[in-house]
């Protein structure tokens, strides 16, 4: 029997853990920041109380206090609200083929608006069971990071990733042994999924001059083989003329020379209308040319195209932990969950947009033109992150038979976030050299990276809180939380990441509806300090000519204020 309960567990951790990766949520930092509807009443300040199986992810030593087996179901609905305005954008100053500057002129576009969904939701699913009096086992389903922001196609920032999304479900096995009346110890694997997607715009008006720079050279070229193709043809047909009138007036047959001047003027006529073409196409690409500046057609917005990127990577790591009764009171933790690293493996697709790519004339040519630069319509693409591990300490005090008080600690090693490169499977020719020269196609820079440098930093987040069993079946929870932010300063904030430091309130309750079955609720509300952020696309250098990558190199400025809501519903089963 017992076994049958455990294999429904098992199948039912499936069946939510594959609901979990169509989620996306708010996060603090990346990480989401509640598994738990009972520890998210406190503020997530009860991590030693192991009131429930979910205690998995905050302590599993937790689990030698649960009796028999036990199932907990929580979802937490998420009201995220973030918003940004007063942003501003400029292009880099680009050398453009034809002598001329592409000029650092503002980027049009969207300055305001909301780039988070009205709301998402986050389900988590534990398990246990005590096997013996010394050894519990558990399972859980969870969401430990998250991210989900995306602005409109058209706002100034796009050059600066235009959306982010960031999916993770962990699965933890996990068995706690209980040592003694004191002293219990536990230690999990993790198996974590993650799924991430990205798009960033890109400006291709620079390399649509240069495209349109080695267009017109070779309708050159093309010109002159055609003027001395026609040149001979027409010798030729001088020639055959003169050899018809002399056989003619010696009184000869001039058939045979007849039929000769015949597939010289079909070769003339062919050749002057390839001459007409090539001299129609030379004419609009040199008003492109002359015309190439940021407010030409091939300017701001109208060479634009935007690359998405999606891929995913399981991977692994562990989980371990202590919990130490000192007497019947006071009961102390510490809990670590180790890094896990990731290889996301996907594609890369390039879509072109503007309305550049599709001019009568010469859009078709232009399209080319930055396919040949290494813009494939799809490639692979891939990239490298690590999300981090953290060590929380924490304990709990009974002051009497109805308050309890919780304290909670966790340092979080958030400097694992420091550069992250997106790398292309084509090399494609970008801005600018190695030396500071920002005309690409005389430069010839290549490169197959783009580089992100958040520089992100260690973090602390204290937890506060309490519980009060107001009558038997009731017990009334209530935490606060100050949360810090990885992010140094505005110059390291991503406009798709705009974190920053954060206060939770917390309240919530638990009802034991019988002896088997009980619920929690907990509302939160998080206020999160209004942020600014100074974004480019250097790609970890100091200046748009500094070094050379997959980017635009626009810079930018926003101010961010956000907030978010948190409702949180739990069922625990006691078998």
């Amino acid at each position: 029997m017992k076994s049958m309960q455990i294999r429904r567990i098992k199948q039912s951790v499936l069946i939510i853990g594959s609901a979990l990766l169509a989620q996306s949520v708010f996060a603090s930092g990346y990480h989401f920041g509640t598994q738990s509807v009972s520890s998210q009443s406190t503020a997530n300040s009860s991590a030693a109380e192991a009131a429930d199986p979910s205690t998995i992810f905050y302590n599993p030593a937790g689990l030698s206090k649960l009796e028999g087996t036990q199932a907990t179901i929580n979802l937490n609905i998420v009201a995220p609200n973030v918003k940004y305005n007063d942003a501003e954008a400029k292009y880099p100053e680009v050398q453009l083929p034809n002598g001329g500057t592409y000029p650092q002129e503002n980027v049009s576009g969207q300055t305001s608006g909301k780039i988070t969904d009205d709301i998402a939701f986050a389900p988590h699913l534990y398990a246990s069971h005590k096997l013996n009096d010394q050894v519990t086992l558990g399972l859980g389903a969870y969401v430990p990071f998250g991210s989900g922001t995306e602005y409109d196609h058209n706002s100034v920032l796009r050059y600066n990733l235009n959306e982010l999304g960031l999916q993770t479900l962990a699965i933890q096995p996990t068995v706690a042994y209980k040592l003694n009346d004191q002293h219990s110890f536990a230690v999990g694997l993790v198996a974590q999924h993650t799924k991430a997607s990205l798009r960033q715009y890109a400006n291709f008006g620079p390399a649509v001059v240069g495209s349109l720079g080695t267009t017109a050279s070779q309708i050159g070229s093309g010109l002159s083989q055609i003027n001395n193709g026609l040149a001979q043809v027409n010798a030729g047909i001088s020639q055959v003329e003169a050899g018809i009138a002399a056989t003619q007036a010696a009184g000869g047959d001039a058939t045979a020379l007849q039929t000769q001047l015949a597939g010289l003027k079909a070769q003339q006529a062919g050749l002057l209308q390839k001459q007409t073409v090539l001299t129609q196409q030379q004419a609009a690409v040199g008003s492109a040319l002359s015309n190439a500046t940021a407010t030409s057609p091939v300017g701001n917005g109208a060479a634009d195209g935007y690359a998405e990127v999606k891929g995913d990577d399981w991977g692994f790591g562990y989980n371990l932990a202590w919990l130490w009764d000192i007497n019947e009171r006071a009961r102390v933790g510490v809990n670590y969950r180790s890094k896990i690293s990731h290889t996301l493996k996907g594609d890369g697709e390039w879509h072109l947009v503007g309305q550049a790519f599709n001019d009568p004339a010469l859009g078709n040519t232009i399209q080319q033109g930055i396919r040949d630069r290494g813009y494939a319509a799809k490639e692979d693409a891939s990239v490298k992150i690590t999300t981090p591990e953290s060590l929380s300490v924490h304990g709990m005090y009974q002051v009497n038979p109805k308050w309890n008080v919780f304290g909670d600690v966790t340092w979080t090693r958030h400097s694992r976030f420091n550069t992250v490169n997106l790398y292309w499977g084509n090399e494609k020719t970008v801005l600018p050299s190695a030396s500071g020269d920002t005309n690409p196609d005389k430069a010839g820079m290549q490169s197959n990276v783009t580089r992100l440098t958040p520089n992100w930093r260690n973090t602390y987040k204290v937890a506060l809180g309490a519980s009060y069993q107001y009558s038997d079946p009731l017990q009334l929870r209530f935490g606060v939380a100050y949360d810090q932010s990885p992010v140094k300063n505005a110059n390291y904030r991503m406009s798709t990441l705009p974190d920053n430091d954060r206060i939770w309130l917390s309240l919530g309750a638990k009802y034991d509806i019988s002896k088997q079955h009980s619920i929690n609720v907990a509302y939160s509300h998080l206020f999160i300090k209004n942020a600014k952020a100074n974004v480019n696309g250097y790609c970890g250098g100091e200046s748009a000519a500094s070094t050379g990558c997959v980017s635009s190199k626009t810079n930018g400025s926003a101010s961010f204020k956000s907030s978010a809501d948190i409702l949180g519903l739990q069922y625990t089963y006691k078998f």
